[in-house]
């Protein structure tokens, strides 16, 4: 196992860093707003091989159906990335320094490209190899679609007890890091504080986060004794520091009434919920709003396809104590 203590030592050359928030939770549903038809953002489409499709001269863009392949959305994810690192070495104050992305997988032991519907935040995949087989099936797409292109360097994992922390660096302005968790918060926590290096504290540096598992601000990390761990986390992962937000997302999501579609955001763009084949755009949330609960998503699909609500589900949040927990 190769780690990244010694070529992040403070000094070293290697290194890089940067900014986003994590998403709220939402209990009272929110007023659901109907699609309008503008690009996601000129920035990212304009550089991408098309998240849009202009009707010839036509000022009104239309969007562009959703990735269906994994290796798509990360290719997607990779223009995000292009545009915040210039950003951040332009010093432009709009461009988040600190991100996460989110990057769908395929089912686990399967021999497909495809994206499908693998339960609430993908803890349906049975990785049979545990998080080592998830950190092989991430790093290539990372590899060959994500920061393709990129003057890139694989430093093994962050630390030796870093379960499934894979480190990237590209070039002096980006870091790439897989599968923080509640678990392995030390680790990551001292990664953005400098301690592998002090490159990643520096403004003109992106930090980037790929499929994240930490819950909620921190208040799960370590064990219950670990108090000091559990401050430093909820320092570094409140809402208000502007950090960690969700840059670029792409999943499938399914209603408890069996009615499928996909999630996706690009930054800086609103969240679009796309019907299960791609080809209508049937809710979006603006970055204000945040990322739509998992209500929001339901009602959406189920309103789309025509379906009933699930038995048992309630649409009053005080009726219920599982009010978001409705895709399960």
């Amino acid at each position: 196992v190769v780690t990244t203590r010694a070529l992040f030592a403070p000094g070293s050359p290697t290194m890089n860093a940067s900014p986003a928030p994590t998403p709220r939770a939402v209990l009272a549903p929110r007023r659901r707003r109907r699609p309008s038809p503008r690009s996601v953002t000129r920035a990212v489409l304009r550089s991408s091989d098309g998240f849009l499709a202009a009707d010839g001269e036509s000022a009104t863009p239309r969007f562009r159906a959703p990735p269906s392949l994994c290796s798509s959305a990360a290719t997607e994810a990779r223009n995000v990335l292009r545009v915040l690192r210039e950003g951040a070495v332009e010093g432009d104050p709009a461009v988040p320094r600190r991100v996460r992305v989110e990057l769908p997988l395929p089912p686990a032991d399967v021999r497909t490209d495809e994206m499908r519907y693998l339960g609430l935040h993908g803890q349906a995949a049975d990785w049979s190899g545990g998080m080592q087989q998830r950190l092989r099936v991430t790093k290539a797409y990372v590899e060959e679609n994500m920061l393709y292109g990129y003057d890139r360097e694989y430093l093994g994992l962050l630390d030796r007890d870093a379960d499934g922390m894979a480190v990237w660096t590209c070039g002096e302005n980006m870091t790439v890091v897989t599968h923080p968790s509640d678990t392995t918060m030390r680790f990551f926590l001292d990664l953005v504080d400098g301690v592998y290096g002090e490159r990643v504290t520096k403004k003109d540096h992106v930090l980037v986060v790929v499929n994240a598992f930490w819950s909620g601000n921190g208040e799960k990390v370590g064990q219950p004794w670990e108090l000091g761990l559990k401050k430093r986390a909820a320092a570094a992962l409140a809402p208000e520091t502007g950090d960690w937000e969700k840059v670029y997302v792409a999943r499938r999501v399914r209603s408890a009434a069996g009615a499928e579609g996909t999630l996706r955001r690009a930054w800086p763009g609103r969240w679009q919920l796309f019907d299960a084949e791609g080809v209508a755009l049937i809710g979006e949330w603006t970055p204000r709003e945040g990322e739509p609960s998992n209500r929001e998503i339901a009602e959406t699909l189920n309103e789309a396809a025509g379906a009933a609500d699930a038995a048992g589900f309630n649409r009053s949040s005080v009726d219920t104590s599982r009010d978001t927990d409705v895709i399960t």
